[in-house]
C-alpha cells in the first residue's frame, strides 16, 4: 500500500512538472514572440498588407457613385489631334467642353510647369529661319499664346490643377503659386509646422495657369513598401500651410466647400469635410476603398469631348477627371485589385471615396489591440489545452484560427475597421506548435521509459520462469547465462554469413538472446526423480525427458494466447520446440530435418551441447573446450546445420573465452 501511495504522490509531481513547463513555455511563447515579430516590422506589415488585400478582395466590390467620371487622353485620342504633348489650345477646348456639359468640378491631372512656345502662329512658320538660333531670341509674335487661351478657359471653369510635391532639398529657387488649404482652428486642430509630413519644394504650374484657377491640389501617390497601393497622402505641409490632394481638391470644388477641420487623436488625424469625418493615419494618408480593378469608373475618350459627340448626361453635375492612359504616358500602380492601375483612376478613387462617405481606417491604437489579443490568445489557449492531449490542441488552434480571422473579416466590412489577426495568429500557431512538440516529446520519453520497465520486467519474468529448472537442477549453475552469451556470440556471428546474415538484424539477435534462457523451461513438467538422477538414464526414463520440448511449447502456446502474437513468443516457441532437432532427422520431439527445422532452433542446438558438455552435471563431469570440441566435431552433419557448424568450429576459442568468464566457479550469485 506504501509502494502504491508513493506512485501515485510521484505521478502527481511529475503532471505538475509538466503543467509547469508547458505554462512556462507557454508564457514565453506568448510574450515573446511577438516582441520578436516587432523588432522587424517589415515582416510584419507585409503580411498585414498582403490579409488586408484578401479582406478586401472577399468583402466584395464597392459600387461607384456614378459621380465621378475619367476624360481620357487615350490612344485614340492620339492618332486623331497628333502626338503628346498638345497644344494648349486643345486642352483649354477640352475644358470649355466640359464646362459647357456642366461638369461641377474638373481635375487635371495634368502639371504645365513650363510655358508652351512651340505652338507657331502661322502654318509653314516652322522654317522660320530665327528658330535656328534658339527659341529664346525668337520673337514672341512668332508663337501663338496658347498659355493664355488656357488661363482664360481655366477661370472661367471649375478646374483644380495638378502639382508634385518632393521632400528633398530643392535643387534650385522657385517661386510657386500654389492654394493652401484652408483649415479651422479648434481646441484639437494642430498647425502646419507640427504636421508630420512636411513638403520641400514642389514641381508646379506655371503662374499665368495657377493664378487663373482658385484651387489645385498635388498629385503624389506613393506606394507602401511593398509596391502596393493601399493608401493615398490626403494631406501635406509645406512651408507653413496644408495643402489637398487632388481628390480631396476637386471634391471641396465641386461641393463649395472652403475650408477643413483638421484634429489629432494620438497619432491619428482626422480630416473633418462638413458633416463627414474622414480618417487619416499619422501620416494623413487615408486607405483606399478600391471600386474594383481598372476602368471601375466610367471613361471617355478626349478625342470624343473634342468632337462633341459626348451625350449631355454623361457630364452634367459630374466631377470630371481629366488624365491619360495612353502607352507611354500614363502612370501605372499596382493596386491590392490591379497590378497595372492608371493614377488617374487613383484621384478618381479618392474623390468617389470622400463623396460616398464610408472610409476604411487602421487607428494608431490597432497595433496595441492586436498585441494585447495575442496575449490573450496565448493565455487562453494554454488554459484549453494545458490538461490535454495533442489531438484536443488541434481543433482548439482550428476554432481559434478561425475565430480571430472571421471576427477581424467583420469588424473590416462591417465597419471598415482593420484589425490584423496575424500577430495573435502567430502567438496561437507558436503556442500550438511548441507546446505540442513538448507534450509529443514527454510521451516519447514516458513511452520509452516504460517500454524500458516493460523489457526489464520481461527480462525477469523469463529469468524467473527460467530459474524454476535451475533451482530443481542446481548443478546447472549459470547455464542460462552462459547459453545466452552463446546465442548472442554465434547469432553475431552469422549476421556476416551470405546465407544467414538476411535473416538476422539486430532486433533478432536481441530476441534470440532474451528467449535463449527458456529453451529449457518444459523441464518443469519432469520429475525430479528423472532430471536429478546420476546415474544413467533408462528407456522409459529418457522417453519422459523428451517430453520436455512439448511441455514447454504448451506453456508458451497459452501465454500466446493471452498476450496476443508477439515475435518474442514465436522465437521462444521454436527455440523451446526445436533445439533438440537434429540436422539429419534424429532429433525430437517432431524428427525434423535440415531446414525445416527453424534457425532458432538450430543456433540453440550446437550452443547448448557445448555448454552441456563444457558444465558438470548430475548424471556427468565436465569436459574440457578442447575434448568438447571433439564430441561435437564427431556429430559433423548429422546433428548440426552445416553453415552454422562452421561458424562455431571457426570461432570456438571466442565460445571458451566466454565460457570462461562465466564459469560456474568464477560468478558469484545472483
Amino acid at each position: 500500500m506504501v509502494s502504491v501511495d508513493r506512485d501515485v504522490i510521484q505521478g502527481k509531481r511529475t503532471d505538475r512538472q509538466s503543467h509547469l513547463l508547458l505554462t512556462l513555455t507557454s508564457l514565453a511563447v506568448t510574450l515573446l514572440l511577438p516582441l520578436l515579430v516587432l523588432s522587424n516590422q517589415t515582416i510584419l506589415f507585409y503580411f498585414n498588407g498582403k490579409l488586408y488585400d484578401e479582406f478586401l478582395a472577399g468583402r466584395g466590390r464597392s459600387e461607384p457613385s456614378g459621380k465621378v467620371v475619367i476624360v481620357d487622353i487615350d490612344e485614340k485620342s492620339l492618332q486623331t489631334h497628333g502626338q503628346w504633348p498638345w497644344p494648349r489650345d486643345k486642352i483649354a477646348a477640352i475644358v470649355e467642353a466640359l464646362d459647357r456639359a456642366g461638369a461641377e468640378a474638373i481635375g487635371l491631372d495634368i502639371i504645365f510647369a513650363e510655358k508652351e512656345r512651340s505652338a507657331l502662329r502661322t502654318p509653314g512658320d516652322d522654317q522660320h529661319p530665327a528658330l535656328s538660333a534658339g527659341q529664346d531670341s525668337v520673337d514672341p509674335t512668332v508663337f501663338v499664346d496658347n498659355d493664355s487661351r488656357l488661363a482664360a478657359a481655366l477661370s472661367k471653369s471649375p478646374v483644380v490643377l495638378g502639382y508634385h510635391f518632393h521632400f528633398g532639398a530643392a535643387p534650385f529657387s522657385q517661386n510657386c503659386l500654389l492654394h493652401p488649404l484652408v483649415v479651422t482652428r479648434g481646441s484639437t486642430s494642430i498647425l502646419a509646422d507640427d504636421f508630420s509630413l512636411q513638403a520641400r519644394y514642389a514641381t508646379c504650374n506655371i503662374e499665368t495657369l495657377a493664378a487663373a484657377t482658385g484651387r489645385s491640389g498635388f498629385l503624389n501617390t506613393a506606394p507602401d513598401i511593398d509596391g502596393i497601393l493601399r493608401q493615398v497622402t490626403m494631406i501635406i505641409a509645406y512651408d507653413g500651410d496644408f495643402y489637398p490632394s487632388l481628390g480631396l481638391a476637386v471634391v471641396m470644388k465641386a461641393k463649395g466647400i472652403d475650408y477643413v477641420g483638421l484634429s489629432l487623436d494620438v497619432d491619428d488625424y482626422t480630416l473633418q469635410l462638413r458633416e463627414s469625418p474622414v480618417p487619416l493615419t499619422s501620416k494623413g494618408r487615408m486607405l483606399l476603398d478600391y471600386r474594383g480593378a481598372r476602368s471601375s469608373f466610367p471613361y471617355i475618350s478626349a478625342s470624343a469631348v473634342l468632337s462633341g459627340a459626348v451625350p449631355v448626361d454623361a457630364l452634367k453635375g459630374k466631377i470630371v477627371l481629366v488624365g491619360t492612359t495612353a502607352v507611354g504616358l500614363k502612370e501605372l500602380r499596382p493596386t491590392p485589385f490591379d497590378p497595372l492601375f492608371p493614377g488617374v483612376e487613383v484621384h478618381a478613387t479618392v474623390a468617389d471615396n470622400l463623396l460616398s462617405g464610408n472610409f476604411l481606417y487602421r487607428p494608431s491604437y490597432a497595433l496595441a489591440v492586436e498585441l494585447l489579443a495575442a496575449i490573450v490568445c496565448g493565455i487562453l489557449y494554454l488554459l484549453a489545452v494545458r490538461r490535454s492531449g495533442a489531438w484536443r490542441s488541434l481543433p482548439v488552434f482550428l476554432v481559434g484560427a478561425f475565430l480571430l480571422i472571421s471576427s477581424s473579416f467583420a469588424l473590416f466590412s462591417l465597419h471598415g475597421l482593420y484589425l490584423s489577426p496575424i500577430l495573435p495568429l502567430l502567438v496561437l500557431g507558436g503556442n500550438f506548435t511548441v507546446l505540442n512538440f513538448i507534450k509529443f516529446r514527454q510521451k516519447e520519453v514516458q513511452a520509452k521509459k516504460q517500454i524500458a520497465e516493460l523489457a526489464l520486467a520481461q527480462a525477469s519474468i523469463i529469468e524467473g520462469m527460467a530459474s524454476l529448472t535451475e533451482s530443481r537442477h542446481k548443478e546447472t549453475g549459470y547455464h542460462i547465462t552462459r547459453t545466452q552469451e552463446y546465442v548472442r556470440l554465434l547469432a553475431r556471428m552469422l549476421q556476416e554469413d551470405s546465407v544467414y546474415g538476411p535473416y538476422i538484424d539486430d532486433g533478432m539477435v536481441d530476441l534470440l538472446y532474451t528467449t535463449a534462457p527458456l529453451h529449457d523451461i518444459g523441464k518443469v513438467g519432469v520429475p525430479d526423480c528423472i532430471l536429478l538422477k546420476e546415474g544413467k538414464l533408462t528407456a522409459e526414463e529418457f522417453e519422459e525427458i523428451k517430453k520436455h520440448p512439448g511441455i514447454g511449447k504448451e506453456i508458451i502456446t497459452n501465454i500466446d494466447k493471452k498476450m496476443g502474437s508477439h515475435p518474442f513468443l514465436q522465437v521462444a516457441l521454436e527455440l523451446v520446440y526445436t533445439h533438440h532437432e537434429k540436422w539429419n532427422g534424429s532429433g525430437y520431439p517432431q524428427g525434423l530435418k535440415g531446414e525445416e527445422i527453424p534457425l532458432a532452433g538450430r543456433i540453440m542446438a550446437i550452443v547448448d551441447m557445448y555448454d552441456a558438455l563444457t558444465s558438470k552435471r548430475v548424471y556427468k563431469e565436465m569436459y574440457s573446450h578442447e575434448e568438447a570440441i571433439t564430441i561435437i566435431e564427431e556429430h559433423d552433419g548429422t546433428s548440426f546445420d552445416p553453415r552454422i557448424y562452421k561458424v562455431f568450429m571457426d570461432h570456438h576459442e571466442s565460445f571458451h573465452q566466454v565460457g570462461a568468464r562465466f564459469n560456474d566457479t568464477n560468478l558469484p550469485r545472483r
